[in-house]
């Protein structure tokens, strides 16, 4: 496999690691860089390479705080005393793995404003370099610094280029264009931050990859059009008000249960699920950490609850009496849940959200609007509901995890309505299921 603009993890400038053929990542086994013929210097850049190379995994893998310098240096193939020399601290060591994310990332971003489909191009290169795509997850949630983040992204001269060669999709600078460049870009960093819980939620496993990558370009080129389009109006409006559910049960004497179902959620959520433990959890909750063991029976088991419990105060929204509630589940999604936080630190985490979640009510909820959800690979584009679905929740979680980075970066406050705007273009993504039936003559309505 040839190396892409974002490189290659295994390989910079006197570095020694073997790649595992079987993926594109580095092995973490070392050559030993102290190889005789080597001068002092030489010697040195591949020590520092090594380190950063192994740094770069396993920070990927576990986050920050999920590995010590211990580990960094034992993964080279040297010891923590020779990773503080080099880096200074673990500071040191995280802000050089950040800088050289956003290097990366900026070729990257670049690059597939040069390609003949900058939006397909773009889900490729996350497809195909899973660990640059976690630490830039990471930088999203905040466990790397934001030097140079989300300036990498170059998120308004991407779409600007993006006009350019889809002329009915020029990012203007009014509002309407903006937010429409702002529902596109969460859509898109919704999906590769969030992809394998969409895809057990909403069946699409039979759909292959690249065919799932083409139907979200072709959402985010849908979501576009809109900017020259005059529906939805896309009118700012106060949802702050949204009420926001209590959890049954509340008001009552805290048990010893809730207390730690309550500190898993938080810790989870700040830091995934890799690099709390069983004895941060009870803890945190002022417990005996015996006691996760006597009421879930496993930290899985706790993870399984932890999601249900993150995303329970979503289920009014979706099971509202007069349909699918979509401008409460934006704002609720947004500000008030830690479903997307928890989904995201999940799956960042390498764990198969399907493994520990067999249930995914809210869409589901979404689904059962439809009289007819097919089976199989399906058409891969808006007029199946399982996609119109996705990229519907996917638009509202990168909103949710990436929003604060993405509004800055289109010029986009509060005030200019980005929460009513997701929820009226989720309604329209949603509803392109009932119009292409509409279209072929079989005429439907739109339940939500």
């Amino acid at each position: 496999m040839a190396p892409s603009v974002l490189g290659d993890p295994s390989r910079t400038d006197g570095a020694t690691s073997r790649r595992d053929p079987r993926s594109d990542r580095p092995s973490l086994q070392w050559v030993p860089v102290n190889s005789p013929g080597r001068t002092r210097d030489e010697q040195r850049a591949a020590s520092e390479a090594a380190i950063l190379d192994s740094a770069w995994e396993l920070f990927a893998r576990r986050g920050p705080d999920g590995a010590s310098l211990r580990d960094v240096g034992a993964a080279a193939g040297c010891t923590h005393a020779l990773v503080a020399r080099y880096y200074g601290s673990k500071d040191g060591l995280v802000d050089a793995v950040a800088t050289r994310l956003g290097d990366r990332v900026d070729r990257a971003t670049r690059r597939a404003a040069e390609s003949g489909d900058p939006l397909l191009e773009l889900l490729r290169m996350a497809r195909i370099h899973r660990s640059c795509l976690q630490l830039l997850v990471r930088s999203a949630l905040g466990d790397l610094p934001p030097r140079e983040f989300p300036a990498c992204l170059h998120v308004d001269s991407l779409l600007a280029l993006i006009s350019d060669a889809t002329p009915s999709a020029a990012v203007g600078p009014d509002r309407r264009s903006r937010l429409c460049a702002y529902a596109a870009a969460s859509l898109l960093a919704g999906f590769v931050t969030c992809e394998g819980f969409l895809v057990a939620a909403t069946d699409l496993g039979a759909l292959a990859p690249a065919r799932r990558d083409a139907a979200v370009a072709a959402a985010a080129r849908r979501l576009l059009d809109v900017a020259a389009e005059p529906e939805p109006r896309l009118a700012p409006r106060d949802l702050s008000t949204t009420p926001v559910p209590t959890a049954a049960g509340q008001g009552s004497p805290p048990t010893s249960r809730d207390a730690l179902l309550s500190s898993a959620v938080e810790l989870f959520a700040r830091r995934g699920p890799a690099s709390v433990s069983v004895r941060d959890i009870a803890r945190h909750a002022g417990a005996n950490q015996g006691l996760i063991y006597r009421h879930f029976g496993s930290k899985e088991a706790l993870l399984a609850e932890v999601l249900d419990h993150g995303t329970a105060v979503l289920l009014p929204a979706a099971l509202a009496a007069d349909g699918f509630d979509f401008d409460a589940m934006a704002w609720l999604m947004r500000h008030a849940s830690p479903a997307a936080r928890l989904i995201a630190r999940t799956l960042v985490d390498d764990v198969d959200i399907a493994s520990v979640r067999r249930t995914f009510p809210v869409l589901r909820r979404l689904l059962d609007t439809f009289d007819h959800v097919p089976r199989g690979a399906g058409p891969a584009d808006l007029s199946d509901p399982r996609v119109a679905v996705m990229t519907a929740a996917a638009m509202g979680l990168g909103s949710a995890i990436w929003g604060d980075h993405l509004g800055p970066a289109l010029g986009l406050g509060e005030r200019d309505g980005v929460d009513a705007a997701v929820a009226d273009l989720a309604r329209l993504l949603a509803a392109a299921p009932f119009v292409a039936a509409a279209g072929h003559g079989r005429g439907a309505e739109h339940s939500g």
